[in-house]
């Protein structure tokens, strides 16, 4: 093998290298979620159906397709619901996008805090949403913890 050989090999080793490099993904920064409502949709003897409405900002430079998101939801510092929503959802960059997640909680969980409200005994509903977001592509799960209050009779955010 000849010396100008050899230097186009390295050269096409190291373009080769370079062009591999970019192609890997980079870290992404963790994305903002805010809980935008929560919305009772069916109410039996036994169970609750809720629906978390969640806004999540993108701080990123490149899309975020979101593949599962996991969860707990805590209201006045008892556990309500949990669960996994696997809908594939694309964070567009640097924007926002909305994520529904529908759970079935026990009407047990609830019933402390229905009473509490109730009997008037607080103006909002302590809230707090736990989990972790899967991002395609990206091996490690991004941790997520909204926490706020609630004006139980309008649903939003106080």
């Amino acid at each position: 093998m000849t010396i100008k050989m050899m230097v186009r090999l390295f050269i096409a080793l190291m373009l080769a290298t370079l062009v591999a490099c970019t192609t890997l993904t980079t870290k992404p920064v963790k994305p903002t979620v805010e809980l935008i409502n929560v919305i009772p949709l069916n109410i039996s003897l036994t169970e609750q159906k809720l629906r978390f409405n969640l806004r999540v900002s993108n701080p990123n430079n490149f899309e975020l397709p979101v593949e599962s998101i996991n969860f707990i939801a805590r209201f006045n510092d008892a556990d309500i619901a949990s669960g996994k929503n696997t809908k594939m959802t694309i964070i567009p960059a640097n924007g926002e996008g909305t994520l529904t997640l529908d759970v079935t909680a026990g009407i047990d969980r609830l019933a402390n805090t229905l009473k509490t409200l109730l009997e008037g005994q607080t103006l909002n509903l302590d809230y707090e949403l736990a989990g972790t977001v899967a991002i395609k592509n990206w091996a490690t799960p991004i941790p997520f913890d909204v926490t706020g209050a609630m004006d139980p009779k309008s649903g939003n955010d106080t």
